[in-house]
């Protein structure tokens, strides 16, 4: 068994261990809001673990008793004052989604807690979701004044419209049963136990022919 376990920076850990690595959003903030650096940081990390050959695939979790994410720093966003940081935002957002559906290795979530705005299309944009009993995903754009495109995108692509129509003008909650029912989950998993089962479902992956799964990856990718 190959195993490393380093800190890759104050708000991200990764463990790498029978060709799964296990990448932490480690801030000391339990709902694990997400900042510019914390997404540049979070897609170097993946484009890192890319190019690492002892990885099959990578789990991304918030921690154990910890949100996913709750999405955005708006705290940060707050102290914008013009057009080009908020440019720069969305270009942000964009990079890391593009980063997260264009490597060529698997990505699976791991979600406790909320996944919300932000934190849920990061999810959305893995290709396997594994969710606690206990989680709450949320689109509150709307809600929040704010426009959602990308949201409303990959829900349609994964959910379909009725869904993405209502979760989007909504903006409510769907508890872990309800996001089984509509596919927003692959599977449910009681919180003691998420992170190993996300970790059991990416080592199986892990184990595929590489060649086989990085071949196909990018394909079945490239119109999402």
């Amino acid at each position: 068994m190959e195993s490393a376990i380093s800190d890759v920076s104050p708000t991200l850990t990764i463990e790498i261990a029978d060709r799964a690595a296990l990448v932490e959003f480690s801030r000391a903030h339990r709902q694990n809001p997400f900042s510019q650096a914390r997404m540049r940081e979070l897609g170097g990390t993946l484009r890192a673990l890319d190019a690492n050959d002892d990885v099959g695939c990578i789990v991304l979790t918030g921690g154990n008793g910890r949100s996913f994410s709750a999405g955005g720093d708006f705290h940060e966003v707050s102290t914008f004052t013009g057009g080009d940081e908020v440019n720069n935002w969305i270009d942000d957002i964009t990079n890391l989604y593009t980063t997260i559906a264009g490597i060529s290795k698997p990505v699976v979530a791991a979600i406790d807690g909320y996944a919300i705005g932000l934190g849920l299309q990061i999810a959305l944009c893995c290709d396997y979701r594994v969710g606690s009993d206990a989680c709450q995903l949320v689109m509150p754009e709307l809600r929040m004044g704010i426009a959602c495109n990308f949201g409303g995108f990959m829900l349609e692509k994964i959910v379909g419209r009725s869904v993405m129509q209502a979760m989007l003008f909504t903006a409510e909650g769907w508890n872990a049963q309800r996001a089984l029912e509509d596919r927003l989950l692959h599977e449910v998993a009681p919180a003691s136990k998420l992170v190993s089962r996300a970790l059991e479902q990416a080592r199986k992956i892990g184990s595929w022919t590489s060649q086989a799964v990085q071949g196909t990856r990018p394909n079945i990718n490239a119109a999402f």
